[in-house]
């Protein structure tokens, strides 16, 4: 499983993009509740402690701000940690109501402040978590406000508590399911952009490569078949204009041959990443996919296709031999993006073992993975483990 799938994590524009906006949506959604509240946060200060209602004023309206002014400059996963943070805080404060509360019963028709915002939180949590677990909290963050509600008003009307709790339930999936929507639309537009850009890519290999089979053909024209024409004709085969022809001719065949040898086919960064997160889904559903940093230059398909097929081989030795009777394994596949490198991880907690014991036959270590690796320019592979502590694989290529 990845991260939060289907993902392109590193560089995702759109989805980025999608996030910093609903981030000033709910940072001026907050300023318009504030105003909308302002006005009885004087009223309910008599039924709360002292000063609680100023902390948890500026916890509610003021943090929204700072997360939708870092978000201009934060990566997408710093932006979904603050929203998660800020979910946390928001529902950290409304439980903390209950102790604070005072001089109650509130009147029936004044409810505490806390509980009519709760689409706030809801909706970060929609940018921080996966559906399911954003689904689940706020199902529960509006259920909340029941006992809230039924305490406030010293439980006169139960029946009220629990209308109003399915009321926000309704409200909150609205707003939820809009950054829901926008996000995964984002997200579909990232993938489609890295498949273009894929594909731009191996377009201008194929172009690059018919203009190598044009100058090819025209040196096969021009210098190699009059070579050998002049090498047959009579009584020239020895003469020196001939030796000079063959010997021009196998120069600039040696010349085509390094110059095609050298450029190789590029990818994007992001062509890598889907390739991992597919590969990975495929050999196993018990392995977490991360992705950290970011590369915008391309990458050679031949150390792409090389580092996924070495993490694949960790990946299925790990499933194949790391299982110790029916406990489960925890495996993770951390890639991590650098203008100047490129690294994965493949670890997990099973029952290791003894490089140093590994036999010969063992195709999966000694070739596939350390062999192939080591075996390309600027490419690296080492394998660590222990009895009883796990194994670690490091491939990675630096230009």
């Amino acid at each position: 499983m990845t991260s939060y799938p289907p993902r392109v994590p590193s560089t995702a524009s759109a989805e980025l993009s999608v996030v910093r906006v609903v981030s000033a949506v709910l940072a001026a959604s907050t300023l318009f509740f504030f105003v909308l509240t302002v006005s009885s946060l004087a009223d309910h200060s008599r039924y709360v402690i002292a000063h609680w209602q100023t902390v948890a004023a500026i916890a509610i309206f003021g943090l929204p701000l700072v997360v939708a002014a870092a978000a201009r400059w934060s990566s997408l996963r710093a932006i979904r940690i603050m929203h998660g943070g800020y979910a946390i805080i928001f529902t950290a404060v409304v439980v903390s109501w209950i102790p604070a509360f005072i001089n109650g019963p509130m009147p029936a028709d004044v409810a505490p402040w806390t509980v009519g915002i709760v689409g706030l939180s809801t909706a970060s949590a929609a940018v921080a978590w996966r559906p399911p677990v954003a689904w689940a909290f706020l199902i529960l963050s509006s259920l909340g406000v029941a006992p809230i509600r039924i305490i406030a008003d010293g439980g006169a009307d139960v029946s009220l508590a629990l209308q109003f709790a399915f009321f926000s339930i309704t409200v909150c999936a609205v707003f939820t399911a809009v950054v829901m929507v926008a996000m995964n639309a984002g997200r579909e537009v990232d993938v489609a952009t890295a498949a273009a850009q894929s594909s731009s890519m191996r377009a201008a290999a194929l172009t690059a490569r018919a203009e190598e089979q044009a100058h090819l053909d025209a040196l096969v024209h021009d210098e190699v078949i009059a070579t050998i024409f002049a090498a047959a004709g009579a009584g020239r085969s020895n003469s020196e204009s001939t030796r000079a022809q063959a010997a021009r001719t196998i120069e600039r065949l040696r010349e085509l041959h390094e110059a095609t040898a050298s450029v190789p086919e590029l990818i994007h960064s992001d062509y890598l990443i889907q390739g991992l997160a597919t590969s990975i889904n495929e050999t196993t559903d018990a392995a977490k996919f991360v992705v950290t940093g970011a590369r915008h230059a391309p990458v050679p398909s031949t150390i792409a296709s090389a580092l996924i097929e070495a993490t694949v081989e960790a990946l299925r030795n790990s499933v194949v031999h790391a299982s110790i009777d029916s406990t489960p394994v925890e495996r993770l596949v951390d890639l991590r993006l650098s203008p100047e490198r490129i690294d994965i991880t493949i670890t997990d907690d099973g029952r290791g073992f003894d490089p140093a014991n590994v036999p010969t036959h063992r195709l999966g270590i000694v070739v596939s993975i350390l062999g192939r690796i080591n075996s390309l320019p600027g490419a690296q592979a080492t394998v660590w483990s222990q009895p009883g502590e796990g194994t670690r694989v490091r491939v990675g290529w630096q230009e």
